[in-house]
């Protein structure tokens, strides 16, 4: 059975996919990856009536495949940035399908999962990261081997082009609320931070990694 590694960010390539990857080759098992931003699906319907009998979805979109190999998955790497205190819509929207494989049978608790989340805040004040273990947890019943949090610093601000007078959002934030530093502000290439590029962070990898090698 493979690990399946599961990103619900919108930036293809960005730090939590290639956290997530990183943590599934650590694994030194066979792995999938997929990124849900570039599939066509929708949140749970409330159909029970398809999926309260088979334990399966009935919604045939493009997450429709992927069912049955969550289903028979080792373990899961579940990976999401913080955005707006809370994750991603696309993650929200995977995690509620996955009702289906919780009707009747609950074919997904004690499944083995690491957590995988980014965001411009410090772990200990980044509210968000804990509404996303609590909703990837609540009705799935996982067990969560660890949450990989990196603190990424980088909020979307930098692509915006309004920074030098926006007070709403990370840059603002980030800076302190402080209008001079705004009116100041320069972005530079730099300023992008990668997980990488971080002793500390590279450790948790492997160290997660190894939790699913050890399984």
């Amino acid at each position: 059975m493979a690990i399946i590694g599961i990103s619900g960010s919108p930036t293809v390539g960005g730090n939590v996919d290639r956290m997530i990857k990183a943590v599934l080759d650590k694994s030194g098992k066979e792995t999938k990856f997929v990124n849900l931003s570039t599939l066509d699906f929708c949140a749970c319907r409330n159909c029970a009536q398809l999926c309260g009998t088979t334990n399966m979805c009935g919604i045939k979109d493009d997450l429709h495949p992927y069912f049955a190999e969550i289903r028979d998955a080792e373990a899961l790497v579940l990976g999401s940035p913080i955005n707006h205190g809370n994750m991603t819509g696309w993650m929200f929207s995977f995690i509620t399908r996955l009702w289906c494989l919780y009707q009747v049978h609950k074919l997904l608790e004690d499944k083995p999962v690491v957590l995988v989340s980014a965001g411009i805040r410090p772990r200990e004040s980044a509210n968000g990261a804990d509404t996303y273990e609590k909703a990837a947890t609540y009705s799935t019943h996982f067990k969560v081997l660890g949450h990989l949090y990196y603190n990424s610093q980088t909020p979307p601000c930098y692509k915006c082009g309004a920074g030098h007078y926006c007070k709403v959002g990370g840059l603002w934030n980030l800076l302190g609320k402080d209008e001079e530093k705004l009116k100041e502000f320069c972005f530079s290439p730099d300023m992008v931070h990668k997980w990488e590029d971080e002793p500390e962070m590279v450790a948790e990898v492997e160290r997660h990694g190894r939790m699913l090698a050890e399984l």
